[in-house]
């Protein structure tokens, strides 16, 4: 089941809302939403209940150790956080990379080991960092620990974010467990933000992905459709991925919940340090939190430091110094979404240059002060963006290097391209794809600001609109996943 059903439109969601609702407290309101959040997980496969059911347990159980420990146990301490991260780490390596890795030994080794060909549970990635993100809070911060297993397990498995994020905090949603508030402006804020999520998978992302998939799928490409498939991409996984992520906030606000952004207007950023402030916000900052940072403040790292400080001096040290945990990050970033090269080179190339900017070797503040600065800054970003969406979205290296090859020498027209781009590239999809861009834009802040006080009503009366579009489009085209789903 997923947001863009009619199970889930229909039944799910009105049902829950109403029981919700009639139960009193807030312990018997969390209950209701766990058991819920697993029933929707259910519909999605029932087969893997149990390794969401033992991850939770797992967590929980550590976080109730490490609770109990004195700080004064600090090796023990240590070794039950290292358990529970093994134990995090390890399912994600069993479930979503084990394969990968068996394919690099017997590349590597000519061996011919079997792969094991295990299903990828829904939503992995990120309820397993959702768990280990509050095993490392308690970690650091004992207070924290909860006792309530219902807590826990709804924290972990909450239906908004369970299988594609935003990966909440633990600090951000605890106190939300405990008190909150539902009421009616709550509720329609919430709801409007879920249709305006809504509206952007169905009538957006789903639309233009028809396009870019027929592109994807053709043999023959020119100059022509790699760039039209790298823009529509763009546009594409934006409106996806930032629609699930209205979708979801909008639903925590129907039950109560205030949670981060997961997306701020990213294709506007001025550099890609500034995209990845930008994109993906909830990943990032997990990244930033629970490994950059220790990375960089680990006693390895600034003995390394210390030492490039007396031999390079402390400017270029500290250039240094982030190279290596950097590294890794976008390694690791590139590898979690997805267990193949193409990620893996994606997250790189992203890294690449936001290393670049971050040493000083690609400098963008001299040009944010003007006008034609920041332009041309946009068009840096937007050149780096488009050209990893090739990689991220093809399905194998073989195929970037053919649309890459294509953008960049491909000028000479194909009669099969022409054909395919007046078979899909109909009015319809081009106005979406146009709106994609225009939508790419903050239009919604802008619209806010200068709008008024008929702005709110209006803003209800348009999104009742697209509602009707959106069931509409349900109607006549069906289920289309969301691509972060896969991951």
């Amino acid at each position: 089941m997923v947001f863009s059903s009619a199970i889930f439109l229909f039944a799910f969601l009105p049902v829950l809302f109403v029981i919700y609702r009639l139960v009193p407290g807030i312990r018997a309101k969390n209950t209701v939403l766990l058991v819920f959040s697993l029933i929707f997980y259910c519909f999605g496969s029932i087969a893997q209940l149990p390794l969401l059911l033992a991850s939770i347990l797992a967590n929980w159980g550590a976080g109730r150790v490490l609770g109990a420990l004195p700080k004064e146990k600090k090796r023990a301490r240590l070794a039950v956080a290292i358990v529970a991260v093994a134990l995090n780490i390890g399912l994600l390596v069993v479930y979503k990379y084990l394969d990968f890795f068996i394919g690099i030994v017997n590349a590597v080794s000519g061996a011919s080991i079997p792969t094991v060909g295990l299903a990828l549970p829904l939503g992995i990635s990120f309820f397993t960092f959702t768990g280990l993100g509050y095993v490392i809070e308690v970690k650091r911060k004992p207070e924290q620990m909860s006792k309530s297993l219902v807590r826990t397990a709804l924290f972990i498995s909450l239906f908004p974010n369970l299988l594609s994020g935003p990966i909440l905090s633990w600090r951000t949603a605890a106190p939300q467990l405990d008190e909150r508030t539902c009421t009616a402006e709550k509720t329609a804020q919430g709801l409007r933000r879920f249709i305006l999520g809504l509206a952007k998978k169905l009538l957006v992302a789903d639309i233009v992905g028809a396009a870019v998939d027929a592109i994807y799928a053709s043999s023959a490409v020119d100059a022509r459709l790699a760039w039209l498939g790298a823009v529509g991409y763009a546009v594409q996984i934006y409106f996806d991925f930032s629609g699930y992520s209205d979708m979801a906030l909008g639903l925590a606000k129907v039950f109560g919940f205030d949670f981060p952004e997961n997306f701020s207007q990213p294709y506007t950023a001025l550099g890609m340090t500034d995209f990845w402030k930008r994109w993906h916000i909830s990943l990032t900052t997990w990244f930033r939190n629970y490994l950059y940072m220790p990375m960089v403040m680990s006693k390895s790292l600034q003995k390394l430091y210390r030492r490039w400080a007396r031999r390079y001096g402390r400017p270029k040290a500290n250039r240094l110094s982030i190279l290596i945990p950097s590294a890794v990050v976008w390694l690791l970033t590139g590898l979690w979404h997805g267990a193949a090269w193409n990620f893996i080179l994606w997250g790189l190339w992203h890294g690449l240059f936001c290393v670049l900017e971050g040493v000083g070797l690609i400098r963008l503040d001299g040009l944010q002060k003007t006008a034609w600065g920041r332009a041309l800054t946009r068009l840096y970003t937007a050149a780096v963006i488009l050209l990893g969406t090739v990689l991220f979205r093809s399905g194998s290296m073989a195929q970037a290097g053919q649309m890459l090859s294509a953008m960049f020498t491909g000028w000479r027209a194909i009669p099969a391209a022409t054909l395919l781009l007046q078979l899909h590239m109909t009015p319809l999809c081009v106005f979406c794809l146009c709106a994609g861009l225009f939508g790419s834009l903050p239009v919604v802040p802008w619209l806010r600001a200068h709008t008024g006080k008929w702005g709110e009503p209006v803003s209800y009366a348009v999104c009742l609109g697209l509602l009707v579009l959106c069931v509409m489009n349900m109607a006549v085209t069906g289920f289309q996943p969301f691509i972060y789903l896969q991951f």
